[in-house]
């Protein structure tokens, strides 16, 4: 599962179990004190990791240490619960960190359903299949620990409904000598400053300047960022439906000239570059992202300048 879901109000009441599943592991990610062992399989190889996570107060610590392959550590450390960080080592899909979703983006974009249960870690899950309702984005199943809230696994699924990413835990501790430990000292003074930028950063995005647009985006996805490097002349633009998460770069009419077109993927993520002529110049335009190739190609077609630029140009 993408770990970044877009801030913002809390779930409404409801009355489908699913979404009271949701709204209990929202919760769960940010009130309890848990460590375990993780895999995180990908296009066949498989990753573990030792996890460490623990609240204090309105703070939130959390380690991974990778335990295959190159040996390293990410260590993160938030001054408010709706400020959190992916882990390298597990990619973006960790489904580690979780804050609390937008439900209404949610809606628009997936329909979700409990569909039985499952037995992950020694522990009872309930399983949640999060369907797509268009062909523009993938499909999840997600298991919720039935004692603590937690999730225990994410799958993200194909068009077809095939596994392409696991992520899970083997096994969990939560809670104990846990609720006791001490935060590695010099991490709980956060300054001023960076508890602002950790609530800009998690606020809604307020666009100022735009010199590009993406004219068309699957139902549901929404920018909550931009940025121009003004010594590369690269704009970026970030967009998320709540759950997946894409990022559409236009390079210079310069820098363009130097750079091929080509298409990869990894997984679930693919990576698509291409030519594209506006204005009679032509730009080089990419879009990475967990999303199927075909809607990579489209949001491709659909970018333009802005017409505030346009109308200056």
């Amino acid at each position: 599962m993408t770990a970044i879901f877009a801030c913002g109000p809390l779930f409404p009441q409801q009355t489908d179990p699913a979404y009271d599943l949701m709204v209990e592991m929202i919760n769960a990610s940010q009130r309890l004190n848990y460590e375990g062992l993780v895999t995180y399989e990908k296009m066949g190889n498989l990753k573990s990791a030792k996890v460490l996570h623990l609240v204090r107060d309105a703070e939130i610590f959390e380690q991974i240490i990778s335990l295959n392959g190159p040996e390293g550590e990410f260590s993160s450390f938030s001054g408010i619960k709706e400020c959190h960080k992916t882990s390298p080592f597990l990619g973006e899909t960790s489904g580690l960190n979780i804050n609390d979703s937008a439900y209404g983006q949610l809606k628009r974009s997936y329909s979700i359903k409990t569909a039985g249960t499952q037995r992950i870690a020694g522990r009872e899950a309930t399983l949640l299949v999060l369907r797509p309702n268009d062909a523009w984005r993938y499909g999840y199943v997600v298991a919720i620990d039935k004692q603590s809230g937690l999730m225990l696994q994410s799958v993200l699924l194909s068009l077809a409904g095939k596994p392409m990413e696991r992520f899970q835990f083997i096994e969990l501790s939560i809670g104990g000598d846990l609720d006791l430990m001490e935060v590695p000292s010099g991490s709980i003074n956060l300054e001023a400053d960076e508890r602002a930028d950790c609530k800009k950063n998690n606020s809604l995005f307020q666009q100022d300047a735009v010199e590009w647009q993406a004219d068309w985006m699957p139902t549901g996805f929404v920018m909550t960022d931009s940025q121009l490097d003004e010594d590369g002349g690269q704009y970026s633009m970030v967009f998320s439906d709540g759950l997946a998460v894409l990022s559409v770069f236009v390079e210079s009419s310069e820098a363009s000239n130097k750079m091929p077109s080509f298409a990869a993927t990894s997984g679930a993520t693919v990576a698509l570059v291409s030519k594209v002529q506006i204005e009679g110049s032509f730009f080089t335009v990419s879009v990475v992202g967990e999303i199927p190739s075909d809607t990579a190609r489209r949001i491709i077609e659909s970018v333009t300048r802005s017409s505030d630029m346009a109308k200056n140009s």
